[in-house]
């Protein structure tokens, strides 16, 4: 069977690269919505294309109010799902390359969706169409749903599934190799606390984060009191024990302190280093005993510059499944008189409300603030001994040349909230495709080594 795949896809190689681009060509970033296109003009035109696409070569076809469209392999029970999608974020400045016009360069396909998620939603229909093209007949059928928003929170998939019942197994190509199945929960809230500045040595205002699950790399201060000598010592030894820059500007009475860390996603902050948390550790050891250096100095015990895992609350926890809880304090507003605050948790399988989102709340009250709510998103757990999973780690097995294996990640997918989805593909380990960034692209081989896992694995599970 291997063998068969093997040189169909060497024939095919040049349809799928032109399916390809007629795709890449629609910029299918979500725009206003109409009474008849949920997400603009384009994603719809992108979902009509891919469905004509399909059509041509003899597939049934369903366009579920353009939300999602349906291509079916066969007309049997439906036993497997590939779910992908063809919205895409927008394109930014910076290309080297027009975003919208698929351009093949040292072996590799650039554009706008190559990898996120155009690329793998026509490696999953070229499979489909090379089960059919073999003449292999299967006991069950085989759907790709082709969805339209992904990228702007899957709204298409919560309408989907109000009109479809999910089949019994479902893997999402819009991930990496071999199989994501562990989907780490997320406990992300907000906290508040009052707090006025007394005497004359004080914390005037803070600011730092843009969104809670990023990792900031920039944030400031500004303080009032303190002499520009003591600032510029104290600046100096937070830079010895952070890593994080650090500038000081005065005006007046005030003197403003900027931090400059490295940014990163919430789900690895080991990969950023945390302004914000840098800028906090540097005013808690200020010289004063005003309230706001003193609920600065609380801030700093309770979320540690440094300290990746919820140690300051007393919720680091780890399990062999899914891994380390990680914790990040990602925005941070104080204006003269009250603190607001958000922080990122990505929860493992053994967080539970009581040992996570009530100690949480308790240690925080405890301390003077006021959490927004105890409420978790759940972990996505597959198990891994599972009949679906073992053959499709077999298929990734046979074509990668390289050993299946899976594993937990801090971000959700596509089938989060789709029981017993897994991410499986399309992006090689190891490889970083630019994924929504400038100049995304997706190695060629890469694409038809993708094709056929995703062949083979449609004929294990559904033959």
């Amino acid at each position: 069977m291997t063998e068969k795949i093997n040189a169909y896809f060497e024939r095919e190689k040049a349809n799928l690269l032109s399916d390809l681009e007629k795709l890449i060509k629609i910029p299918s970033v979500r725009g206003e919505a109409s009474e008849d296109m949920p997400f603009g003009a384009e994603p719809k035109k992108a979902l009509d294309k891919i469905l004509e696409i399909a059509s041509g070569y003899g597939f049934i076809t369903n366009n579920i109010d353009n939300y999602a469209g349906e291509i079916d392999l066969n007309d049997k029970e439906t036993k497997l799902a590939i779910l992908g999608h063809l919205d895409v974020v927008p394109e930014g400045d910076g290309w080297s390359v027009p975003p919208y016009e698929m351009t093949v360069k040292d072996g590799k396909v650039y554009g706008r969706g190559t990898s996120d998620d155009k690329g793998p939603v026509i490696c999953a229909l070229y499979a489909l169409k090379a089960i059919k093209a073999l003449g292999i007949d299967l006991s069950y059928n085989a759907r790709l749903i082709a969805g339209t928003s992904e990228e702007t929170g899957s709204e298409d998939i919560g309408y989907y599934v109000t009109k479809r019942q999910m089949p019994p197994m479902t893997f999402t190509p819009d991930s990496s190799f071999p199989v994501t199945n562990v989907e780490k929960g997320r406990f992300s809230k907000a906290f508040t606390g009052k707090v006025s500045a007394t005497g004359e040595k004080s914390i005037v205002s803070f600011d730092a984060g843009l969104v809670v699950n990023a990792v900031p790399g920039k944030a400031k201060a500004e303080v009032k009191g303190f002499s520009f000598t003591d600032l510029e010592k104290l600046t100096e030894e937070a830079k010895r024990e952070t890593g994080v820059e650090f500038t000081l500007n005065r005006n007046g009475e005030i003197t403003e302190i900027l931090a400059e860390g490295v940014s990163a996603h919430a789900s690895l902050p080991e990969n950023g280093n945390n302004a914000l948390t840098a800028l906090v550790k540097l005013l808690s050891a200020l010289e004063s005993d005003c309230a706001t250096v003193e609920a600065f100095r609380t801030i700093a015990k309770l979320f540690p510059h440094g300290k990746l895992y919820g140690e300051g609350l007393g919720v680091d926890m780890e399990d062999e499944a899914s891994g380390k809880l990680t914790l990040s304090l990602d925005i941070l507003r104080y204006d003269g008189e009250s603190i607001y605050a958000e922080f990122d948790t990505r929860v493992p399988l053994c967080a539970t409300e009581e040992n996570l989102a009530f100690k949480v709340r308790d240690v925080l009250s405890a301390n003077g603030f006021v959490l927004s709510d105890t409420e978790m998103v759940a972990v996505h757990y597959v198990d891994e001994n599972s009949d679906f999973i073992k053959k499709l780690l077999s298929a990734y097995e046979a074509f990668s040349g390289s050993k299946g294996y899976c594993e937990a990640i801090g971000g959700g997918t596509y089938v989060h909230n789709i029981e017993g989805g897994v991410a499986f593909g399309a992006v090689m380990p190891g490889v970083d495709t630019n994924m929504h960034g400038i100049d995304e692209f997706m190695p060629i081989d890469d694409l038809i080594t993708a094709a056929k896992i995703f062949t083979l694995a449609v004929i294990e599970i559904c033959k």
